[in-house]
C-alpha cells in the first residue's frame, strides 16, 4: 500500500469520525429553536399548548389514564409478561434497597459532621412510546424513586402500550399521562 493510499484512508477515517462525534451538536442545531419554541408555550399556556401539541405530535389529545385503565391494562397482559414484570420488580428493588442513604448526625471534638437525605416530592419519568414498548424504563425509573421516598411517581408516554400500562400499575404509579415528546416533558 502506498504512503498517499495510507493518507487517504486515514483522511476518510477521521471525516467519519468527525461526523459521529458531532451528530448530536447536529441535531441540537437543528431541532433546539423548536425546541426552545415548545418549552416556552407550555410554561406560558398550559394545558391548551400541550392540547395543541398532543394533536401534532402524539396524534390525539392527551390525557391522565384513570385506575381502570391501569387495572384493565394488567389484567389483559399476558401472564407470562406479568410474571416478568413482578420478577424483575422484586430484582430491581433488592438491587436499589442497598443503595438507600441514611441521614446521620455526629458531633466529634467539637465538629458538626451531618448528612440530610431527603427525597424529591414529585418525580417526573419519560417512558418512550409509539414504536416500541418499554416496561423495563417504567420498573427501572419509578422503583428506585420509591424507594428513595418520593412522595409522587408520575409517567409521561405518548402511546403506552399495554405492557407498560401493566408496569405501572405493578410498580405503583401515582399518575400516568398519555403524553409525550418536548411538550410533555415541559410540563
Amino acid at each position: 500500500m502506498q504512503v498517499e493510499d495510507l493518507r487517504s484512508r486515514e483522511f476518510k477515517e477521521s471525516q467519519r469520525l468527525r461526523k459521529i462525534l458531532n451528530r448530536g451538536f447536529l441535531l441540537e442545531e437543528e431541532y433546539l429553536p423548536k425546541v426552545k419554541e415548545i418549552v416556552e408555550r407550555v410554561r406560558e399556556e398550559g394545558d391548551r399548548a400541550l392540547k395543541e401539541y398532543s394533536k401534532v405530535f402524539d396524534g390525539e389529545e392527551f390525557y391522565q389514564v384513570s385506575p381502570e385503565e391501569l387495572r384493565r391494562a394488567y389484567e389483559e397482559t399476558e401472564e407470562e409478561v406479568k410474571r416478568a414484570l413482578k420478577f424483575a420488580k422484586g430484582r430491581i428493588e433488592e438491587f436499589h434497597k442497598r443503595q438507600r442513604l441514611e441521614s446521620f448526625f455526629l458531633v466529634e471534638e467539637g465538629i458538626v459532621l451531618a448528612q440530610r437525605v431527603l427525597p424529591l416530592k414529585r418525580v417526573g419519568i419519560y417512558v418512550p412510546g409509539g414504536k416500541a414498548s418499554y416496561p423495563s424504563t417504567v420498573l427501572m425509573s419509578v422503583i428506585p424513586a420509591k424507594l428513595a421516598g418520593v412522595e409522587e411517581v408520575v409517567v409521561l408516554c405518548p402511546r403506552p402500550t399495554k405492557e407498560v400500562l401493566c408496569a405501572c400499575f405493578i410498580a405503583k404509579v401515582d399518575k400516568v399521562f398519555k403524553l409525550g415528546g418536548a411538550h410533555g416533558i415541559s410540563a
